[in-house]
C-alpha cells in the first residue's frame, strides 16, 4: 500500500515513525524511571518513619511497655502530616497508634509477618504500609509499621504518564511537519533534475544537465547521467551512420540489378545477351549476399554476448590458417604461420579466430605469391599481439587513418571488390576484447601489416553482454 505514496510521502511517513518510535522507547524509559523513583521514595519514607517509632517503643519485663505521654508526644512528632503508624503486639493487640482507631484492614496486614511491606485499600483509597519487627535478642515482641495514602504517588504518576503523552504527541507532530518540509526542501534538486531529463528527448541528446552544484550524491548522479548520455549519443550516432552507409551500399547493387532486368526485358535478344545479363546479375547476386553476411557479422558482434574463456593463442591462430589454406592454394599464395607457445588470454575463441580469418582473407586479395601471407602471434606485458602481414601494395595514407571505418573503400585499384566492413568487424571484435588494432606498411614500404593487441583480462570465465 506504502508503494503507491509518492516517495517523498513515503520518506516523511518512515521519518515520522523513526521519530515516533524513539519518543515513545524515551518516553516509556522515563515513565518508568519516574514511577520506580516515586515508588522507591515512598517506600524509603515509610521505612525510615517505622523504624523511627520502633525506636519510641521500650522492651520491659518481656513484653512492651505502655507509652507514657512523652512517648506518646514523641510518636506524634515522628509522624507527618499525611503518613500514620501504630505499635502492635504479638497477639495482634493495638499498643499505640496516633489514630484513635486505626483502619482494620491495615493492622491485620500488619499482624501478617509474610508481608512486611505492601499495599491495603482502605475504602476508596489505597494506602502503602512498612512493617518493622520490635525484637532483642532474636526475641520478636510486636511490630512498629507505618502507612500513607498512594494518592498523591499516583496522581504525580499520571501527571506524569499525561505529560509525556502530550509531549510526546506534540513532538511526532512538529517531527512529521519538520520532515515534510526538509524532505520538500532536499529532493527540490531531484524534482529540478528531474524536469531537466524530462526535456531531453530520444531524437536530440545534445542536451546535457552540466550539474554546476556540490560534488556530492546528486552531483555524481548527474555526472554519469551525462556520461550516458554521451556514449548514447555516440552509439546512436554510430548507428544512423551505419544505416546510412548500408543503405547506400545496398542501393548501388539494386539499382545495377533493376537496370539489368529491364534492359533485358525491353526487347527480345539473342541467348547470349541473356546469359551475359544473368551472369551480371549473378555477381551483383553474390555481392549482395556477401555484403548481407558481412552486415550480420557486424550485427552480432555488436550485440552479441561474449563466451570468456582460456584460450591458447597459439592455437587459435593456427586454425584460422589451417582454414584459409585452401584458398590461399587456390590463388597460389603461400600462407604461414609463426605463433609462439604458452600465449594465453582470457576471450571469445569463436570471436578472435574469426577476427584472425578476416583478416588473411583481406590479406590474400592483395599478396603477392613471391612471400604470401604471414600470420605471427607473440606473447607481451600482459597482452598478446596477432599480427598478419602481405607482401602486397600496402596501405595508402588515407586508408593507415580510416581503413577500420564501416564501409570504407580506397580507391579501386588498392581496395577490390571488398565491402568495405572487414576491417570493420576485425576492429568491432577486438575492441569487444578491450583490445587494439593498428595499421601500418611493411618495411621499406611494402606489403600491409594488421596488428591486434587483446590484453590478458584478469576475469573468470563466462559470459558477459
Amino acid at each position: 500500500m506504502t508503494r503507491q505514496l509518492p516517495y517523498r510521502t513515503r520518506l516523511t511517513l518512515a521519518y515520522t515513525a523513526i521519530v515516533a518510535i524513539a519518543v515513545v522507547l524515551l518516553g516509556a524509559v522515563a515513565f518508568v524511571t519516574v514511577r520506580f523513583t516515586l515508588d522507591t521514595t515512598l517506600d524509603t519514607r515509610l521505612e525510615t518513619t517505622a523504624k523511627a517509632i520502633r525506636s519510641v517503643v521500650d522492651v520491659k519485663d518481656g513484653g512492651l511497655k505502655d507509652l507514657d505521654p512523652e512517648d506518646r508526644q514523641q510518636l506524634q512528632d515522628v509522624l507527618g502530616q499525611r503518613v500514620d503508624g501504630a505499635v502492635l503486639r504479638n497477639d495482634g493487640s493495638l499498643l499505640a497508634s496516633n489514630l484513635d482507631s486505626p483502619p482494620a484492614a491495615i493492622l491485620r496486614a500488619i499482624a501478617n509477618r509474610a508481608t512486611p511491606r505492601g499495599t491495603v485499600v482502605v475504602g476508596a483509597t489505597t494506602v502503602s504500609y512498612v512493617a518493622t519487627p520490635i525484637a532483642e535478642r532474636g526475641v520478636r515482641y510486636g511490630t512498629a509499621a507505618a502507612w500513607e495514602p498512594r494518592s498523591t504517588y499516583d496522581d504525580a504518576v499520571r501527571i506524569t504518564l499525561i505529560a509525556l503523552g502530550a509531549a510526546g504527541l506534540i513532538v511526532i507532530v512538529a517531527a512529521a511537519a519538520a520532515g515534510g518540509t526538509l524532505t520538500r526542501r532536499m529532493l527540490r534538486p531531484v524534482t529540478e533534475l528531474s524536469a531537466m531529463i524530462s526535456d531531453i528527448e530520444a531524437t536530440d541528446l545534445t542536451e546535457r544537465l552540466a550539474w554546476d552544484g556540490p560534488d556530492d550524491e546528486l552531483g555524481r548522479l548527474c555526472t554519469t547521467f551525462d556520461r550516458l548520455l554521451d556514449r548514447l549519443e555516440t552509439a546512436f550516432e554510430r548507428e544512423h551512420r551505419f544505416i546510412a552507409d548500408a543503405s547506400h551500399e545496398l542501393r548501388t547493387p539494386l539499382s545495377v540489378m533493376r537496370a539489368e532486368v529491364e534492359l533485358a526485358l525491353m526487347h527480345d535478344r539473342p541467348p547470349e545477351e541473356y546469359r551475359s545479363a544473368f551472369v551480371r546479375l549473378q555477381r551483383e547476386t553474390q555481392r549482395l549476399e556477401a555484403l548481407a553476411q558481412s552486415l550480420l557479422l557486424t550485427a552480432r558482434h555488436d550485440a552479441g554476448a561474449l563466451v570468456l574463456t582460456t584460450v591458447e593463442v597459439t592455437g587459435v591462430a593456427e586454425r584460422a590458417t589451417v582454414r584459409m589454406q585452401a584458398l590461399a592454394a587456390a590463388r597460389g599464395i603461400l600462407l604461414t604461420c609463426d605463433a609462439a607457445a604458452n600465449v594465453e588470454v582470457i576471450a571469445d575463441a569463436a570471436m578472435l579466430e574469426g577476427a584472425i580469418v578476416a583478416l588473411i582473407d583481406n590479406a590474400l586479395r592483395f599478396a603477392r605469391a613471391r612471400v604470401g601471407v604471414g600470420v605471427t602471434a607473440t606473447p607481451g606485458a600482459g597482452e598478446a599481439t596477432i599480427a598478419v602481414s602481405d607482401d602486397g601494395p600496402g596501405f595508402s595514407d588515407a586508408a593507415l587513418r580510416e581503413a577500420t571505418g564501416r564501409f570504407w573503400r580506397d580507391d579501386p585499384a588498392r581496395s577490390g571488390a571488398g565491402t568495405g566492413l572487414g576491417l570493420a568487424i576485425v576492429r568491432s571484435a577486438v575492441e569487444r576484447h578491450h583490445g587494439t588494432i593498428a595499421l601500418r606498411n611493411g618495411a621499406a614500404g611494402v606489403g600491409a601489416v594488421v596488428v591486434l593487441t587483446v590484453p590478458a583480462l584478469r576475469a573468470k570465465s563466462g559470459v558477459i553482454g
